[in-house]
């Protein structure tokens, strides 16, 4: 028998034991005293009287066991039933009768966890606090009111989730117990608690949905099966100008219904394929015609076939919508094909053929190069061949390199449209001695497109140019100077072997590139550095570095002297070269002292005629002064005899004259105390002026004297009497050395910036060694020559255009004629500037 069953049979018995003795005692009166017989008679009585109820309770106890007896196995047989029943529900349980009896189940203590259940403290201690004083509560009111109760607790460690229900029962005895019924729901409440966190995130999730896209710049909506609108967007009420619940009330579309196709249509195409469809239309949004791309795309369905959340399949066919304004996009491919278009006209312009084959390997573009270095038909290509068509029309001519195997190398070809992702390049070597650069790029679009370029001069110009480079190592390695080049970060980046010779380096102070640093510390002992060699190593480096074209001469510790020059390179290198002219120092320091002499000597000759010049002029002056008297016969008439002679004194006298004016001139030019007198120079009536005196003189030579230059040829700034003195000295020099009959010309022109004035004429001619000769002092060129002279005129002349900054060139031909021309520039910065010293002992 269970516990419960236990004690419940306890408290029957105890309580019929109890009420069996209170009645047994009740039916017996109080004895009585008296006297002797009486009293022994009544007690006689009282006795048998006794003794008859006696039996008689004793029967009727006999009986009334015998019934509890039957009552007592028939509670028995329903506490079995009652333990059976209890032991089948899935709920534990504790009672408390009303005078304290106490009933517990078997698994009552394990499911809260505790070792016993005697007392509501008991369990009160096995759950959190605050349940367990909403446990007390109302456990406190079920006993107080009956009313039953129903709540849920936690355990005091949160492990289990409880359901507690008490409720009062009471039995045939009118006995009651006070039930607390335990059911563990921890997983019922975590699968609650799952749906009801799934169901809010659900909702929130859709409320985030809807509101982004009631946020999204363009239209959007939702259709029920029946293609009617349930649900807009902000955006698509705005393009129709309505309120949303607007445009739902009066299903408005955004796209306006034509005749031919109803506006629903891509709706229903959708619905009934159960694929996203689109197309684009245009419409006027806000008064602007718009390009519109709209799409209708049924909604995602769950594996049962109806759309995801909807179990019950009452939105199935419901789709959504939504319009995308792609003006944008419109005008941005317009844009493209414009610049596709436009590259096309740029490739067909370029030199370099050009081929662009499709993905397909279908030719997609080609330029007129192209057809011109394959030979190909552009009627053919038209029809847009293949990248293989092509390749076997050009084997087919013998337009491609031979191969042994070619269907191979066409495979090869073919592969690169789908494996080439980086441009390859390649040499094609073609039968006809061609070579071809072929620079394969994939397309941005697909495909690829071909850059051809005849490479065969560049390949041939590479070899030369190797060639070159390594006759000009070699020649570097030969050279005598001592050649290195310092990189910008001061790395020695080429040297020759005369550079570590002059520098007396060993080879492997070379190797590596050494900075200079490094290499000038090894030249420590070639520079006389004082006390201070950081400094002077300092100053070496940087100026070795120094980006500017210089040259100087060092002169050495050991007494060797080093000539260097330096000149930046255009790649930020500086090339250095030196050269040992001890040697060379030394003849130019003999050289030198001799030249002194040569010059203190000729400086006494130039003395000594201008002396000279001086000191005959003055009794010259006098005889030519006497000898016009006699000539013009200012003193009487002169026989025929004496007026030859006067005459003959007379132009001997001036021809000496001007042989003195000429020697005074040259040797003021010698002595650098010629100053020019510079001015603006008319050239034509400069030239005019000299013809004038020269033109009858050439005429009785019997020669043609002529001139030619632009009448605008304008002026030049020099110094009038020189120039004239100049030409008047060639042409008079052209008179002497020109037979009769004979052309000269005197010639002006503006060649860039720079005047050029010739005197041509169709002499005798200079021979060719002594071209250079007759500039110099007292040369003559032809001493049989009609009329000779001191031979000074050519040297003037060449003095005097020095002096102006320009230079004298003469081109003669023997027995045809000889040719002088002056290049003067037309402007000079100084007004007038001395003549350097020695400017005139150029030509000796």
């Amino acid at each position: 028998m269970s516990t419960l069953a236990t004690k419940h049979t306890i408290f029957l018995a105890a309580a019929g034991a109890a009420l069996m003795a209170t009645s047994a005692y009740a039916q017996v009166p109080p004895v009585q005293t008296g006297s002797g017989g009486a009293s022994i008679a009544l007690g006689s009585i009282l006795l048998g009287a006794t003794a008859a109820v006696g039996l008689a309770g004793f029967a009727w106890q006999t009986w009334r066991l015998r019934g509890e007896s039957r009552r007592a196995m028939a509670a028995r047989t329903d506490a079995a039933r009652l333990e059976a029943f209890l032991s089948a529900s899935p709920d534990a349980w504790c009672g408390w009768s009303q005078d304290g009896a106490h009933a517990v189940s078997p698994g009552f203590a394990a499911m809260l966890g505790v070792d016993r259940c005697d007392r509501l403290e008991d369990i009160e201690t096995a759950l959190a606090p605050s349940d367990a004083a909403a446990l007390n509560g109302a456990f406190g009111h079920l006993r107080r009111t009956g009313k039953p109760f129903q709540i849920v607790v936690s355990t005091a460690d949160g492990g289990r989730v409880l359901e507690l229900s008490g409720s009062r029962g009471a039995g045939a005895d009118n006995l009651s117990f006070d039930v607390l019924w335990a059911r563990d729901i921890g997983h019922v409440t975590g699968e609650i608690t799952r749906h009801t966190q799934a169901r809010s995130a659900a909702l929130e999730t859709l409320a985030e949905i809807q509101s982004a896209l009631d946020r999204m710049p363009f239209p959007v909506w939702l259709r029920r099966r029946d293609l009617s609108i349930s649900w807009c967007n902000s955006a698509y009420a705005a393009a129709l100008d309505l309120g949303r619940d607007e445009v739902v009330e009066r299903q408005r579309e955004l796209v306006p219904d034509l005749p031919e196709e109803p506006r629903t249509s891509l709706a229903e195409q959708a619905r009934n394929s159960g694929e996203v469809q689109s197309e684009t239309r245009h419409l006027v949004i806000d008064g602007a015609r718009r390009l519109i791309a709209i799409t209708e795309a049924p909604i995602a369905t769950s594996p049962g076939g109806s759309p995801a959340g909807d179990p019950t399949g009452d939105r199935a066919g419901s789709l959504v919508g939504f319009a995308l304004d792609v003006t944008a996009q419109e005008d941005l491919q317009r844009e493209l094909n414009r610049h596709i278009a436009a590259h096309g006209e740029v490739l067909e312009q370029l030199g370099s053929p050009i081929a662009i084959y499709g993905a397909d390997t279908r030719m997609l573009f080609y330029n007129q190069a192209y057809v011109s270095l394959w030979g190909l038909d552009e009627g053919w290509l038209e029809t847009e061949p293949t990248y293989g068509e092509v390749m076997e029309d050009l084997r087919a001519r013998r337009r491609l390199p031979e191969h042994a195997d070619f269907p191979r190398y066409k495979r090869e070809q073919l592969s690169k449209f789908t494996s080439l992702i980086e441009a390859a390049e390649d040499l094609l070597h073609l039968p006809d001695g061609t070579t071809l650069r072929m620079l394969i790029v994939p397309h941005p679009f697909g495909g690829l497109m071909f850059i051809m370029e005849d490479v065969t001069n560049a390949l041939a110009l590479e070899s030369s140019y190797n060639t070159l480079m390594a006759v000009q190592q070699e020649s570097l390695d030969n050279l005598a100077e001592g050649i290195a080049v310092f990189g910008g970060d001061g790395r020695l980046k080429l040297s020759n072997p005369s550079y570590a010779r002059i520098w007396r380096l060993r080879q492997e102070d070379l190797n590596g590139e050494p900075h200079l640093v490094e290499l000038v510390e090894k030249m420590k002992d070639f520079f006389d550095y004082g006390n201070d060699w950081d400094g002077f190593k300092n100053e070496s480096i940087a100026s070795t570095l120094e980006r500017t074209a210089r040259n100087g001469r060092i002169e050495r510790a050991d007494g060797s002297v080093v000539e260097f020059s330096s000149v930046p390179l255009p790649d930020g290198a500086v090339l250095t070269s030196f050269l040992d002219v001890t040697d060379s120092v030394r003849v130019e320091q003999a050289l030198r002292e001799r030249n002194a002499a040569l010059e203190a000597a000729d400086r006494l000759k130039s003395e000594f005629i201008a002396n000279v010049s001086y000191q005959l002029r003055t009794p010259l002056n006098a005889i030519m002064g006497f000898a016009e008297i006699l000539a013009n016969q200012y003193f009487g008439e002169l026989n025929e005899r004496q007026l030859e002679y006067s005459r003959a004194v007379l132009d001997s006298g001036q021809r000496l004259l001007l042989l003195i004016n000429d020697i005074l001139d040259l040797a003021t030019v010698e002595a650098g105390y010629m100053v020019l007198e510079r001015a603006p120079v008319d050239i034509p009536a400069m030239l005019g002026s000299v013809l004038n005196l020269t033109r009858d003189w050439a005429r009785k030579q019997n020669l043609k004297l002529e001139v030619d230059h632009a009448d605008d040829i304008g002026t030049i700034d020099a110094d009038e009497k020189r120039l004239k003195q100049a030409v008047f000295n060639l042409i008079s020099n052209a008179i002497k050395f020109t037979p009769p009959g004979g052309r000269i010309l005197v010639s002006a022109e503006r060649v860039g910036g720079s005047f050029v004035l010739a005197v041509s004429d169709t002499g005798i001619g200079i021979p060719a060694a002594d071209q250079e000769r007759v500039f110099g002092r007292f040369e003559r060129a032809n001493p049989q020559a009609r009329q000779t002279g001191a031979g000074l005129g050519l040297s003037l002349v060449k003095s005097f255009i020095e002096l102006h900054g320009g230079r004298v060139e003469i081109e003669s031909r023997m027995n045809e004629g000889t040719c002088i021309r002056c290049i003067l520039p037309i402007r000079v910065g100084a007004a007038s500037q001395p003549a350097p010293a020695g400017a005139a002992r150029a030509g000796n």
